[in-house]
């Protein structure tokens, strides 16, 4: 805290937590591509926030925690989650990003045909991988994939999966 010269104290950073914001992301998908069941298509608006890496993960390569949601515009599935992410650099431009986490969402837990998802749980694993390019040393584009399973630690798995094109715009 530092004065304000009239003996108040002035905060130097108002707004702590948003110092540690790193990155945002947003964007659209299409909405469950794959199988065995099959949603009706849609798209999907994504939108996530990154955090800078926090010393006690420098172990793990330093990831970043993200927060974000995948919202279905047409009455599928939607879903927020929390991940750890890495993006790593291919080149000055070029760079893949992949996160790993949770995510809680709003679909059918047991599917009530056969063409119905059945995500046997309502927390899944949740996973991402994206193909980037910086357009500035702010801005990306990335062609980005989703996907939620439980990885069969229920009786239903058939996942979803999205599709889509997303951008970044790093503080």
């Amino acid at each position: 805290m530092v004065s304000s010269g009239l003996g108040l104290p002035v905060l130097a950073n108002p707004y702590p937590a948003f110092s540690e914001l790193h990155e945002v992301h947003a964007g659209v998908y299409a909405h469950d591509l794959t199988g065995p069941a099959h949603e009706r298509d849609g798209v999907d608006i994504n939108g996530e926030i990154l955090f800078r890496s926090p010393d006690f993960l420098a172990w793990a390569f330093a990831p970043r925690p993200r927060l974000g949601g995948t919202v279905s515009t047409n009455g599928g599935t939607s879903l927020a989650y929390a991940d750890l992410g890495w993006t790593i650099g291919l080149t000055d431009r070029i760079f893949t990003d992949l996160s790993i986490g949770g995510a809680i969402h709003d679909g059918s837990l047991g599917g009530s045909s056969p063409r119905d998802n059945a995500y046997g749980c309502r927390v899944n694993f949740h996973e991402t991988l994206s193909l980037g390019y910086r357009v500035a040393p702010t801005v990306s584009v990335m062609l980005s994939a989703e996907h939620m399973s439980n990885a069969r630690l229920c009786k239903n798995n058939d996942g979803l999966t999205n599709l889509g094109i997303r951008l970044g715009y790093g503080f």
